[in-house]
């Protein structure tokens, strides 16, 4: 395997910054960057511990290149942390439903998901702050009232999707996670999942349904085996 030098890791830092999303980043670009630290890690040790060929200047050298990648590798990182907040502040702008963690490594998912955590937990509390009255101040009218609004919420739509490639697990607007899936795989996602995963090419849409208390289950495997595409009746569709 080619050796990665710091020209290649200060290219990493350099497409990130003039892109204005997140670039996928290739497993093997991520153990390149890995050895190569390592590697120059392990140099820098021998020229300390083997006097018999120590060299001042080779050795600063390469602390000098050490410290250069590392400072590259930290402007890629905080370039990406940027994208993924903002990333966060639009899925909170849309009210949570529209959740995009594409080109995202694992921890950097984990990242986004606390954000996105931290967001609506701040925008309720915000608000709550605002409107929320006591339960012993709250007269019964409006006690009953706020118990019918809540029972009567508009219930989170579904499609069945199949999926072209295979996809990690995925946030819903509920904040319950969705997969991981794989290829050729068929699956109920909220609506704004499928809408995301269609337009990227990763899956096509096969049926919807209404709201997640329908047998989803029996319409996949209709689905798995070929059925006819089926959808919820009309009554029974919600909008947002």
């Amino acid at each position: 395997m080619t050796e990665f030098t710091f020209d290649e890791i200060a290219e990493l830092a350099r497409i990130e910054k003039y892109s204005t999303d997140l670039q996928q980043i290739k497993p093997e670009d991520i153990k390149k960057v890995r050895e190569y630290f390592e590697t120059k890690k392990l140099m820098l040790a021998k020229q300390v511990k083997t006097s018999e060929f120590y060299d001042k200047a080779k050795k600063e050298k390469l602390k000098f290149e050490i410290e250069n990648a590392r400072r590259a590798l930290k402007d890629f990182h905080e370039r990406r942390e940027k994208k993924i907040i903002n990333r966060a502040q639009f899925a909170a702008r849309t009210n949570f439903k529209l959740k995009d963690t594409t080109n995202m490594q694992s921890a950097e998912e984990k990242f986004y998901n606390t954000v996105l955590a931290g967001l609506e937990t701040f925008e309720k509390e915000f608000y709550t702050q605002f409107t929320k009255k006591s339960a012993e101040a709250m007269p019964a009218t409006e006690s009953q009232a706020a118990s019918v609004s809540i029972a009567t919420e508009p219930q989170l739509l579904l499609k069945i999707i199949k999926f072209l490639d295979n996809v990690p697990e995925l946030v819903g607007p509920d904040l319950k996670t969705y997969g991981p899936f794989a290829a050729e795989q068929s699956a109920a996602v909220p609506e704004d999942i499928a809408v995301l995963l269609v337009k990227q090419g990763k899956a096509v849409e096969v049926a919807l349904l209404a709201t997640p208390q329908l047998e989803q289950t029996e319409v996949v495997a209709k689905v798995e085996n070929h059925a006819e595409p089926i959808a919820a009746p009309e009554t029974e569709k919600q909008t947002f």
